[in-house]
């Protein structure tokens, strides 16, 4: 059935990863539980349509040029992107930290917009990541803002897997965690998702006043003491802010004055 097609051909792309952008026709027939034979005509079809390539030497495939094109398609077209691209180059260049724009989408963080400070040596883009959202600051920054009852539903559903010594996995540790991002109006993540990053972030409101993003400044955490925080808390709310009322939140209020 065409439905079926799709969602199998959506099942063989999910498949591929950082750490796994390689994979051949038998090791996907084996992760997604069907014969040879039929993931060999998907992973053809995917292939002639631009959506999967084939590397000449290993015969292995990897995520074609097509989706490349249909992403960097939604990501320029996407409202918060166009509406957050300059507020967060200025708030990365008067920091001196990158700033990063996500949104929660099936439970993970997805990174749409990255900029980098001027004159500093930093790694590439993060544009397009998935990370989990429990144990970075856009998505506590996020959490910390949706009703109790979807954070609730979020733990339930989610594993907290340790990512570093330092990452809370504790649910009670998280709620509480959660709990202080409202009253300060940001959230922190020490090292919990990467080894020697630290990062602050902030939520963004969309129209209808519900949290729907969050920005983040992120740096080494000697760029991130305890006592840069209230100012740089205080230019990322400012700058979330701002997008918020480009998003039509017009009546924006500090994230320290709501409630969940």
């Amino acid at each position: 059935m065409p439905n079926q097609s799709i969602k199998r051909a959506a099942s063989i792309l999910s498949l591929f990863s950082y750490s796994r952008p390689h994979m051949g026709v038998s090791e996907i027939a084996k992760e997604i539980g069907l014969p040879v034979g039929t993931v060999h005509g998907l992973v053809r079809t995917l292939q002639e349509e631009g959506f999967l390539s084939q590397e000449p030497k290993s015969r292995k495939y990897r995520l074609g040029m097509r989706l490349h094109e249909l992403g960097s398609i939604h990501l320029a077209t996407l409202e918060i992107n166009q509406k957050a691209t300059i507020p967060l180059a200025y708030l990365a260049r008067d920091t001196g930290l990158v700033g990063r724009l996500g949104v929660l989408e099936r439970d993970v963080l997805v990174v749409t917009l990255d900029t980098m400070p001027m004159g500093g040596p930093y790694a590439a883009p993060y544009i397009g990541a998935a990370a989990p959202a429990f144990c970075t600051s856009m998505g506590r920054a996020i959490l910390a803002f949706l009703p109790p009852e979807e954070v609730e539903e979020y733990l339930a559903r989610v594993e907290l897997a340790k990512y570093t010594p330092q990452t809370v996995v504790d649910p009670d540790e998280l709620r509480a965690e959660l709990a202080r991002s409202r009253e300060r109006g940001y959230s922190l993540s020490r090292q919990e998702f990467l080894l020697n990053l630290d990062s602050l972030g902030v939520p963004i409101f969309g129209g209808g006043g519900q949290v729907c993003a969050a920005l983040s400044l992120n740096g080494e955490p000697e760029h991130l003491q305890e006592e840069d925080l209230p100012h740089l808390a205080r230019k990322a709310m400012d700058t979330a802010g701002e997008i918020s009322r480009y998003l039509g939140h017009y009546q924006y209020v500090d994230p320290r004055h709501r409630r969940a």
